[in-house]
């Protein structure tokens, strides 16, 4: 007797064919559950390429059922590397050189940044730039991404990000997890949030704490592989032109909640395009136009004491060529 939640499932095994949306040969079909028999498979399936072309059709006459789950594609197996961890301690430093850290004391103040920087496992390297550390569920570190802003808070958009894990090694087996994944396991009771940009995350941390928060990383990052390590979802909050995408890659998790706050501020003109939950936080706020001559000018002691305690980092490993 089959005992699936939903009639039809992505076929099993290595197989693919031709896309019909982007003829690539990278199509999965979908089978009906009780025959193993494909539907339709000039229509029905799910491309692989879920970045670049994204076509994922379901048997149009089984989307309505009351019980109907969204199946998921699984991707194969990888064993993941993981970044040492006396790299990352050792990127627990030098905070006064990383304006990302510096301006979340300006917002929060030293108390707060300190515990934002230790929540969310964020370093320093080379020049100013600051690591956003991935860690998982089991207490790993798969990369970090190394990312350059202004004093302002905004991104320097002359730097290019890049990711720690390609200063390791070079066959280095990246499986990346969602930012923030860890903190599901310490407040498994407490809702989850999921956003875009990890500085996004960090913030609403402290603007909403009744959530943790998560982030993608990408508009087009929310994966299989990443989604199906969740225990729970409770609230989406995608930036603005991507609700129906996330909506989308979210519905398996019934209970989740869209957040349509950004869109809403979009249509009345308060936020501009491609904004996200921050910015309209940050304008409502009043804290969108810190400038650079609030820069704080010192450190008391005991906070400075804090911040060199552990061993400094040879930044040079982090530099990009």
């Amino acid at each position: 007797m089959n005992k699936s939640k939903y009639k039809y499932e992505l076929e099993a095994g290595s197989k693919h064919i031709i896309c019909p949306n982007c003829g690539k040969k990278t199509f999965k079909c979908y089978v009906d559950v009780n025959t193993r028999e494909r539907v339709n498979p000039t229509k029905y399936g799910r491309c692989e390429r879920i970045s670049s072309c994204r076509y994922h059709q379901y048997p149009e006459n089984d989307a309505n059922m009351s019980d109907w789950i969204a199946p998921v594609y699984v991707p194969e197996h990888k064993e993941p590397d993981f970044i040492p961890k006396e790299m990352i301690e050792a990127s627990f430093n030098h905070f006064r050189e990383n304006t990302f850290f510096m301006w979340l004391v300006k917002l929060f103040g030293q108390d707060v940044a300190l515990d934002l920087q230790s929540k969310y496992n964020i370093g320093t390297a080379k020049n100013n730039g600051t690591i956003f550390f991935q860690q998982d569920s089991e207490g790993n570190f798969r990369t970090g991404k190394v990312m350059y802003y202004q004093s302002n808070g905004k991104r320097n958009k002359n730097r290019n990000s890049w990711y720690v894990h390609n200063e390791v090694k070079e066959d280095f087996e990246l499986v990346q997890v969602f930012f923030g994944e860890h903190l599901i396991k310490e407040n498994p009771d407490k809702p989850v949030a999921l956003v875009e940009s990890e500085k996004t995350a960090i913030l609403m941390s402290v603007f909403e704490p009744e959530y943790t928060w998560l982030a993608s990383g990408g508009a087009n990052m929310l994966n299989s592989y990443r989604l199906l390590r969740l225990p729970r979802l409770d609230l989406v909050s995608p930036d603005e032109g991507e609700f129906d995408n996330w909506s989308d890659r979210t519905k398996s998790f019934f209970n989740r909640q869209m957040d349509g706050r950004v869109e809403k501020a979009f249509r009345d003109g308060k936020v501009s395009k491609g904004a996200d939950i921050l910015d309209l936080i940050l304008i409502e706020k009043g804290l969108n136009e810190i400038k650079a001559s609030d820069r704080v000018g010192k450190i008391d002691m005991s906070v400075k004491q804090t911040l060199i305690q552990t061993k400094p980092l040879k930044l040079q490993t982090y530099e990009q060529n």
